[in-house]
């Protein structure tokens, strides 16, 4: 395997951290800094995962689970893929479903909102089985988002999807 996933550690959280110190403040939420919110996420999150390359063991996405403050029963997920997956985007994919179905197993349902022009993301979400909503402005963002969706028994799977395969 090119990758292990496991349950992130503080190292984790500080690399990536440390690579967002530079980034701009996103549109949707300008007084708060990429590193802030990454932080801020992470405090509220009750599963944290980490991808990490065998080669060097650096940190190449985390992902992480919060309960929705209305509903506990639905985890608000969220990922951020640090290194580049281009060429390798069925590693990722195959990275999303291992840790999907570790989250599936506390919340029986994930969402989150995916801004209209992450055209990728959105795909690599449908490829995994989730819902895409259609495009709507939510209160208080100046983007207009997606709503999607996973109920736990809809995540695909290798062996009932074409597109899956494991991860080298």
């Amino acid at each position: 395997m090119r990758y292990q996933v496991q349950a992130a550690t503080s190292a984790d959280v500080a690399y990536v951290a440390n690579l967002l110190e530079d980034q701009h403040a996103a549109a949707d939420w300008p007084e708060k800094q990429p590193c802030d919110r990454l932080i801020e996420a992470c405090a509220f999150s009750t599963q944290i995962w980490a991808a990490r390359r065998v080669s060097d063991g650096a940190t190449t996405a985390l992902w992480g689970v919060t309960p929705r403050l209305d509903n506990p029963e639905i985890g608000y997920v969220w990922m951020l893929p640090v290194a580049k997956f281009d060429g390798e985007s069925r590693d990722f994919s195959m990275l999303c479903r291992l840790v999907f179905a570790e989250m599936l197993d506390q919340f029986p349902r994930l969402e989150q909102h995916i801004d209209t022009r992450e055209d990728r993301m959105l795909d690599l979400l449908r490829e995994l089985g989730f819902q895409i909503g259609a495009p709507q402005r939510q209160l208080g963002s100046p983007g207009i988002l997606h709503h999607v969706w996973l109920e736990s028994e809809h995540l695909r799977h290798p062996s009932n999807h074409p597109s899956g395969r494991m991860v080298h």
